[in-house]
């Protein structure tokens, strides 16, 4: 690895050891700005290479091993003696994420490792085309947002659509605007969060369209379903509960996306209030992911959805109507200050959805 890629990525261990999680699930961000390197851009980069590094991680403590391992427990983990400084700084680093992960660092990628409930899990950054706009600290809550979205995520969608459980997030100093996904991978422009430094959940979007694993138009009502399901994902699993997500993303009010086929609101409304008898969004998704109906037949559709939950019997036009005119249909989603949004101060969302 050259040797200020190097360097920068050791600051993207830094970042990712310094962000601790509370007994609540939620975390802390530490200081770990003052400890990075200063962004440098590829161009000043040498051309000298040194080996790769690895972390491996159990519970909230991190040491450099030296060598590929997997996690390992608190008194099997040593800091190799050629390390120095740098293992000594990381055995100050208490920190980690919801499950056991190991982190090795590679030439131009860094590659993790975990387990979240029964399953495997391998997050992979590639950085073959990153040039340091993303910083290691932004990278490190990219890391921590897929450990904290993606099983979710999987546990309840992706076990539906058989998405992959390895997934590679490239940064990219690249010309398209914002992110995209295909298959297993996301391209992240390596710019985006350097100018929208708040904007983590693009990516919570992406991971949805992996978990879709390949919606088919023809099958859907509306070939938006393909985006309006990923942002339903972007605002119910938002990172760290809309730290980031709620200052500036707008769940758009019925006034702003006034059909089904446009409303992601919709399928936030069906989720709270009818998804309790029942998974309906995840009827809606299973619909979607195996190719049940046809683009024409999709009354057949929503009326399978709805069986078994107060909508039961109803026509969709009739549950737009009913959703149109509620009072949700037209709260505001814009956290003000350090406080809640509107919707979810009156109708607590997220918790009401994700702790069923």
């Amino acid at each position: 690895m050259k040797r200020a890629k190097r360097s920068y990525l050791f600051g993207i261990v830094l970042a990712i050891c310094c962000l601790s999680f509370t007994a609540c699930g939620t975390y802390e961000r530490q200081k770990a700005q003052e400890s990075l390197p200063a962004p440098e851009r590829a161009e000043s980069i040498p051309d000298e290479k040194s080996d790769a590094g690895v972390l491996s991680g159990s519970g909230d403590f991190f040491a450099d091993t030296g060598s590929a391992k997997e996690s390992e427990t608190l008194d099997e983990i040593a800091i190799s003696e050629d390390v120095g400084e740098e293992g000594e700084l990381l055995l100050s680093c208490f920190g980690g994420y919801p499950c056991e992960v190991s982190t090795q660092i590679g030439e131009n990628d860094v590659v993790q490792k975990g387990v979240a409930g029964d399953r495997e899990y391998c997050l992979a950054l590639n950085l073959e085309k990153w040039e340091g706009y993303t910083s290691p600290e932004q990278l490190g809550v990219l890391t921590n947002l897929f450990w904290e979205v993606y099983p979710k995520m999987y546990e309840r969608f992706g076990v539906v659509s058989d998405a992959p459980v390895d997934v590679t997030i490239a940064v990219e100093a690249e010309g398209y605007e914002i992110a995209w996904a295909m298959g297993s991978w996301i391209h992240l422009r390596d710019e985006w969060l350097w100018n929208h430094p708040e904007d983590f959940d693009c990516i919570t979007h992406e991971l949805a369209h992996v978990i879709q694993n390949g919606w088919d138009e023809n099958y859907l009502e509306y070939g938006a379903y393909i985006e309006r399901f990923a942002d339903y994902c972007r605002f119910v699993y938002a990172y760290d509960n809309g730290r980031y997500n709620d200052s500036g993303w707008t769940l758009q009010t019925v006034r702003d996306e006034s059909t089904r086929e446009t409303s992601v609101r919709f399928l936030v409304w069906l989720d709270h209030f009818f998804g309790g008898s029942k998974d309906l969004i995840l009827d809606y998704f299973t619909i979607c992911s195996r190719l049940k109906y046809d683009a024409a037949d999709w009354e057949l559709a929503w009326a399978e959805i709805f069986e078994g939950t107060g909508l039961e019997g109803s026509r969709i036009e009739d549950v737009w109507s009913r959703y149109s005119e509620s009072e949700f249909a037209m709260v505001s989603s814009i956290r003000e200050g350090t406080g809640e949004s509107e919707i979810l101060r009156l109708y607590n969302v997220r918790k009401n959805i994700l702790e069923r």
